[in-house]
Formats: structure tokens, C-alpha cells, sequence
């Protein structure tokens, strides 16, 4: 029932690659694995790369584009749980469904109010 990987916050860098929102599509459990990998493999490539990858200039860029990144990804959160809050269960049917898509909805608004913090500290230059 629960996803077969549950990443801890502090190894978020094993993790980058796809999300597990796009591998829930895929049933067989060998190709999600295959899937991490090539995530895996597409991230050390990028970092391991001879040529240097294009760094925005300026005083706080890195940390300001990075954040950015991190606020899209907010946005997607968002988002995503939203569409699972609006699902009411599969219909309603049964009540704990219904208790989880409404979790969903709620921690939505919060991701989202999280990610207004944060797009208001991106504006003003700092938290």
C-alpha cells in the first residue's frame, strides 16, 4: 500500500531523478527500480560532468536558484495533492478514503502556504 521507498529528508540527493508521483504509473516494481537508477545515474552525470554547468551570477544566486527549484517543486506538491483531495475516495465509498483525501486537500493548502512563504522571501531577498 505505502510506496516502497520512504526517503529520509537527510539523503534527499539519493533521491533525485523522478518523482515517485510519476513512478506510482508504472505497476512492475523492477521498472520503478530501473527508473531510480537512471535518475541516479542522470544526476551524478550532471555533477561529475567535464564541462561546468551554468551557474547564475550574482551574490546569492546559487542559493536563490536553488530555492526557486525547490519552490516549483512546492507548487507541484501542491498541486498534486490537491487533485488527490478532490477525488473524495473513488467516490466517497468508503469513509477512511475519504478521511485521506481530505488530509490531502488539507496538507495541500498548507504546502501552499508554505510555498507563499517562501516565494515572499525569494521577492524580498531573504526569509
Amino acid at each position: 500500500m505505502f510506496p516502497e521507498l520512504r526517503p529520509e529528508a537527510a539523503q534527499w540527493e539519493d533521491f533525485e531523478g523522478f518523482r515517485e508521483t510519476f513512478l506510482v504509473h508504472f505497476a512492475d516494481p523492477e521498472h520503478k527500480v530501473a527508473l531510480r537508477r537512471l535518475g541516479q545515474l542522470l544526476y551524478a552525470l550532471i555533477l561529475e560532468a567535464p564541462y561546468p554547468p551554468p551557474q547564475p551570477e550574482g551574490e546569492g544566486a546559487w542559493v536563490r536558484s536553488h530555492l526557486g527549484a525547490a519552490l516549483a517543486d512546492l507548487r507541484f506538491l501542491q498541486g498534486f495533492l490537491g487533485f488527490v483531495g478532490q477525488e473524495g475516495g473513488d467516490g466517497g465509498s468508503a469513509r477512511e478514503l475519504t478521511l485521506l483525501c481530505q488530509a490531502a486537500g488539507r496538507i495541500s493548502r498548507a504546502v501552499g502556504r508554505e510555498a507563499e512563504r517562501l516565494e515572499g522571501a525569494l521577492g524580498q531577498g531573504g526569509l
